[in-house]
């Protein structure tokens, strides 16, 4: 029997749906089956954990041959023959936390909490124990295959060769939390409070470098080659050192942290496995990499579950190798830790359209930073351009300061200044000797010692006109005295920037006299963190941005200088003799009179200068500032559209031009001086 009830059987019945209906529902259920299923899109670690058959923490790892060892608390040790694979038991080495290992050819040694360290002389030998008698020792380094060097609190350092113990703990009692050799001679040792040892007789003598920080505590230093060396603090800095024994150290402007000169978090340990690899260890699950020295690091994702604390590496080259940390846990990668983006679709760059969609936010973030160095520039340069150009129109000259001193009184100064002179030059020339220059070499003195060539230069300046200053008779008609000092310092200052090339200037100014770094630090002290945002960060918080304006302003005012100099020039002179008949000084005379009809003669002419630093600007990517030009690099470093790329950044300079040339030229029409030139001022 049908129980089904008639109106239901209607409504739900297929026969009862018009056909306009019909034909709906069947489009709708075709559309919904044809969508295809979207792929999964994603990011997956470059690491892989392996099982170490231990819960104890794990504190070092070091290649020894073909095998890792990995050493741990309670004299945990492990081994593996398979590059990380799967790893065997090694009887424990007493019942001591071992914390620092290192090879040397077929050496290996590993120093335990207590300072006993346990040391293979092959490959297959036994382990010999070796008693330091010194506790509270950090950090172990091997600089021959029977000696080594260990490092720790209060600055203790302690060196092992021919079988004696010899202490070379220096004056600096800072604790040393690491030491790095690269090879048998050279090394490193670093710890609190910003201490950088380094020593070039295999840690006999060690030297004091200074540190950028002398507040950091660097926690891990690591060698890539005699030229290059890098280190790390507790604080997320990362140091870098190209100079030869580690001379000279800088902070790394962090590019992924927004130019900051630190990660903003906690690092232990760093390892160079490249010339431009860097991996990163940290607490609280923190693996970093760096694929170009330390700009821009990346954070590894971890494998699920893990979620420990790093302690060190051991790579086998760039990309295969380990990572240990607490609890037992080791990781293993052949990549270098690198995240892994799966299912993700490769652009196609040749469409000049999604060309445009990836490169429109790098061209308005070029953009932007470029306007602003820009106007910042040409404001600075401006202002340092009137005022050169004012000293060098002055027309005050030693005459004129002298007049109202008798003649006995300028030959007694004469002396006086000549015994100073004298002695400066004798002080600046004793320096010289240090340099050990030859013949031409001496040329390059300013640079080796800055201060011995000012001494010895201000003295021959000075002796010169002591001389003259003692010759002189009572109407001081030497040739000296018609000397214009203001102008000469006016002058000095323009002929240096004018015949110096701005990119050199760019890298002296950024990375020799570091103004950027020192101007921020004096705001920081001043205002407080500018942090990552804001109006403090649109100010001071990028150093790059910071000797950038003052470079191009620096280098534009030597050349307006000389614009408004001849503006200056061209105005009657009886311009000037009716402001001072007046009662106006001659600053009042040249404010209030000469210079508003000097700048609008000059307009025009500045006005290319102008242009000319917009176009100056883009050398700014040098110091790794990311205006327009460095904007067009990094994107054909991804896309490889060099047509498409380089044409985007010269339409992106144009509009910036175009726009200032626009705007000069209004300028101009709207302070011309009638009656002026051949237009007759029309």
């Amino acid at each position: 029997m049908n129980r089904a009830s008639p109106g239901i059987e209607r409504i739900f019945s297929w026969s009862s749906i018009d056909s306009k209906s019909r034909v709906l529902i069947l489009v709708t259920i075709l559309l919904v089956c044809s969508i295809p299923q979207s792929s999964g899109q994603g990011t997956i670690t470059g690491w892989n954990e392996a099982e170490s058959w231990t819960e104890r923490d794990l504190n070092s790892a070091v290649i020894h041959g073909e095998r890792i060892w990995v050493f741990g608390d309670s004299g945990i040790v492990r081994f593996s023959d398979d590059s990380g694979a799967t790893w065997q038991n090694h009887t424990n080495l007493g019942d001591v936390d071992l914390i620092s290992a290192d090879s040397y050819d077929d050496s290996m040694a590993v120093l335990s909490s207590e300072g006993i360290i346990y040391m293979k002389n092959s490959l297959e030998s036994e382990w010999n124990v070796i008693d330091s008698s010194q506790a509270r020792m950090k950090s172990i380094a091997l600089t021959g295959e029977q000696s080594l060097i260990i490092v720790g609190n209060a600055g203790s350092i302690w060196q092992y060769t021919e079988q004696t113990w010899w202490n070379r703990t220096t004056s600096f009692t800072e604790n040393l939390h690491d030491v790095d050799f690269n090879g048998a001679e050279d090394g490193l040792a670093v710890g609190d409070s910003g201490t950088i040892l380094a020593t070039d007789d295999g840690g006999t003598t060690w030297d004091y470098r200074e540190a950028p920080d002398p507040e950091s505590s660097i926690v891990s230093v690591s060698y890539f080659n005699p030229y290059r060396m890098f280190a790390v603090s507790d604080s997320g800095q990362i140091l870098y050192s190209t100079s030869p024994g580690g001379f000279e150290w800088k902070l790394r402007e962090i590019e992924s942290a927004g130019y900051n000169t630190t990660l903003g978090i906690d690092l232990s340990s760093i390892d160079v496995i490249s010339s431009s690899r860097i991996l990163f260890t940290g607490p609280d699950g923190f693996l970093g990499l760096s694929l170009d020295q330390g700009l821009n690091v990346e954070r590894n994702l971890l494998p699920p579950g893990v979620n420990t604390s790093f302690n060190d590496h051991a790579m086998f080259d760039y990309v295969l190798g380990i990572v240990v940390g607490d609890s037992g846990v080791i990781l293993i990668t052949d990549r270098a830790g690198e995240n892994e983006e799966i299912g993700f679709e490769i652009p196609d760059y040749n469409n000049f359209g999604e060309f445009v969609e990836y490169a429109d936010d790098m061209l308005l973030a070029g953009f932007i930073a470029t306007v602003k160095i820009v106007i910042f520039g040409i404001m600075f340069g401006f202002v340092i351009g009137v005022i050169l150009a004012m000293l060098k129109t002055a027309p005050t000259s030693l005459k004129n300061l002298l007049e109202r001193f008798s003649t006995s009184q300028i030959k007694g100064f004469g002396v006086i200044c000549s015994v100073f002179a004298l002695w400066l030059i004798y002080s600046g020339l004793k320096r010289f000797p240090e340099l050990q220059l030859n013949g031409i070499e001496y040329i390059f003195t300013p640079v080796g010692d800055p201060r011995g060539f000012a001494m010895f230069g201000l003295g021959i300046g000075i002796l010169v006109i002591s001389i003259q200053f003692i010759l002189a008779d009572e109407k001081l008609a030497g040739p000296l005295f018609k000397v214009r000092p203001l102008n000469s310092l006016a002058t000095v200052y323009t002929d240096f920037f004018r015949n110096t090339p701005l990119i050199v200037q760019f890298m002296f100014i950024h990375f020799g006299l570091r103004l950027g770094m020192r101007i921020q630090q004096v705001m920081e002290g001043t205002f407080g963190d500018p942090g990552v945002d804001g109006i403090d960060y649109f100010f001071y918080g990028d150093r790059t941005f910071l000797s950038a304006i003052f470079t191009l302003g620096l280098n534009s005012g030597a050349y307006q200088c000389e614009t408004i100099r001849g503006a200056i020039a061209a105005i009657p002179s009886g311009q000037m003799e009716a402001g001072r008949s007046i009662g106006l000084t001659y600053l009042g005379t040249m404010r209030l009179v000469i210079m508003p009809q000097a700048i609008r003669i000059c307009i025009p002419p500045i006005g290319n200068e102008m242009v000319n630093l917009v176009l100056n600007s883009s050398l700014a990517m040098v110091i790794g500032y990311s205006e327009l030009s460095r904007q067009g690099k990094l994107m054909i470093a991804t896309t490889f559209q060099i047509f498409s790329a380089w044409g985007l950044v010269m339409i992106s300079y144009f509009v910036v031009t175009w726009t200032l040339a626009l705007l000069l030229r209004r300028l101009e029409e709207k302070t011309k001086i009638p009656g002026l030139g051949i237009s007759g001022g029309a």
